[in-house]
């Protein structure tokens, strides 16, 4: 390919310095054929046939090759728009090269972008694709007339050697001493690239395999290219612009890896690969997503809080956010049973219950993670037994709010959980060195529950009040909490009382009028 596109550069080059020439010889018409709709088509295992369309009236040729020195089929006439040239006598098996070229009556030539088919069937026993036999440039030779000069010349052009095009082209620029005609002659040449190279493709949408902090991007190209990926997290992603972007070091290859590193798990990120080969021209692929994995939970310090007759409580944490699942079988009858709680969180505690006295139970805890993996504990055995254990108290808590009035109020509301349906009553009373009489707050209709709560609104303000939990269960098992102790907060004063303190602080006798 790379023969083929200097040969064309440098044509190009000698096209810019002859320019002026050719528009005098040939009239004021200096634009070239516009080619475009470049199809291929009767693929056979010796036989192609190539059509495209020019916007005047041109003549048609077909560059091709095994290799990219193509040969050459010519239909010299200056008389179409739509063109179709048919290859014959070709191998089959064979990968071909070729590119279009038209001129119009006024010898302005169009080239279009080189391109490659596969012709049908099975290569010859040992040659492989685009190997072997030479290229025939003699097959179909150029039919030309004589009052097509123009064509004979560019024919001809297509025999000369790149060395003999170089010097060529060497020996005119060293004529050139203007700095803006050299410009122009760079500037029209860049154009042209651009115009003739194929664009680089990126062959199909990328394939991800993504893990907890990294993600693995794979991707082809039409050519060697180099690699890299740009990305960004989906919830700060904004259409076409991406925060990070990650490269690889082998060079230019054909098959794209990419190992992107430092992602967030169990979250979902958009990205684009680009390759850019080694004549700057570039491809990129549209945007996609893909989602890390969440990361695998470990259960630890799993332990058996408390068996009663017919239940038992189970905890354990684990480290990450985790649904919660044990699942239970009888050892007497084999029976199975399970139970669950869908909420993530690192510590568990979850009661089994509807159990039979005086049975043995083997349990499993199961957790899992946001994205669904999931990890099994090692089996842990329990037999049920009569319930002499008293319920637990925990996440004791209380919050104390001040209405201000004539006379300030405190609403405190004291709220505590326990493992197991209890009663319970609280008791309270002022200071906490003792010698104040407690009171103990009793419902009158005694109820069983997990979680408790209690309203007092006899506290009063900027106080210090101690108090502690009594809690029975079911089997009449009773427990008394440590003793707690709070705050109730100040009264804030009104603007009047601040205004009155200040003057009496500077007058005495304000205190005799407030008084």
């Amino acid at each position: 390919m790379k023969r083929g596109f200097i040969s064309v550069l440098l044509s190009l080059f000698v096209f810019a310095l002859y320019s002026e020439q050719v528009a005098f010889v040939y009239g004021a018409d200096t634009d070239p054929p516009e080619i475009s709709d470049v199809q291929i088509t009767g693929v056979t295992e010796d036989a192609v046939t190539i059509t495209w369309t020019t916007d005047e009236d041109a003549d048609s040729l077909v560059n091709y090759g095994l290799k990219e020195d193509y040969g050459i089929v010519h239909v010299p006439t200056v008389e179409r728009t739509e063109h179709s040239i048919e290859l014959s006598d070709l191998e089959p098996g064979r990968t071909y090269y070729f590119r279009v070229v038209s001129s119009d009556a006024d010898g302005n030539q169009g080239i279009s972008a080189n391109y490659k088919i596969l012709t049908d069937g099975t290569p010859s026993s040992g040659e492989g694709e685009g190997e072997g036999k030479e290229t025939q440039t003699e097959t179909n030779q150029t039919v030309q007339t004589e009052s097509d000069s123009q064509t004979d010349s560019q024919s001809q052009s297509q025999t000369k050697t790149d060395s003999e095009i170089t010097e060529e082209v060497i020996e005119q620029i060293q004529k050139i001493t203007s700095p803006e005609k050299l410009q122009e002659i760079i500037n029209e040449t860049v154009k042209a690239v651009q115009g003739i190279t194929e664009d680089l493709t990126i062959v199909g949408p990328p394939t991800v395999i993504a893990e907890t902090t990294s993600a693995l991007i794979k991707w082809n190209t039409d050519r060697e290219s180099s690699s890299e990926v740009f990305f960004s997290p989906s919830d700060v992603y904004v259409e076409g612009q991406y925060e990070f972007s990650q490269a690889s070091t082998d060079g230019n290859v054909t098959d794209h890896e990419v190992r992107i590193i430092g992602l967030e798990p169990y979250t979902e990120y958009h990205f684009k690969v680009k390759s850019k080969d080694s004549f700057g021209i570039e491809g990129e692929s549209r945007d996609f997503t893909f989602k890390t994995k969440a990361s695998v939970p470990n259960i630890r310090n799993l332990r058996i809080v408390k068996v009663e007759e017919n239940s038992a409580t189970l905890a354990w944490d684990t480290t990450v956010p985790s649904k919660a699942l044990i699942e239970y079988q009888d050892l007497t009858t084999g029976a199975q049973n399970s139970v669950g709680r869908p909420t993530l969180a690192s510590t568990h505690q979850m009661q089994i219950s509807d159990l039979t006295l005086g049975t043995r139970y083997v349990a499993f805890v199961i957790a899992e993670n946001a994205g669904g993996d999931r990890v099994k504990s090692n089996p842990i055995t329990f037999i049920t037994v009569k319930d002499t254990s008293p319920p637990l108290i925990s996440n004791v808590t209380n919050e104390s709010t001040i209405f201000p009035g004539g006379e300030s109020r405190i609403q405190t509301i004291i709220e505590w959980d326990t493992d197991e349906p209890s009663y319970c009553t609280l008791t309270y009373r002022e200071g906490i060195a003792g010698g104040v009489e407690p009171t103990t707050i009793e419902s009158e209709d005694i109820s069983y529950a997990e979680e408790h709560v209690e309203v007092i609104v006899e506290f009063a303000p900027a106080t210090v009040y101690q108090f502690w939990l009594d809690c029975r269960d079911e089997s009449k098992n009773t427990v008394k909490s440590e003793n707690y102790v709070l705050f109730t907060p100040i009264q804030e004063k009104n603007i009047i009382d601040i205004i009155l303190e200040n003057f009496e602080s500077t007058f005495g006798w304000v205190k005799n009028v407030n008084g």
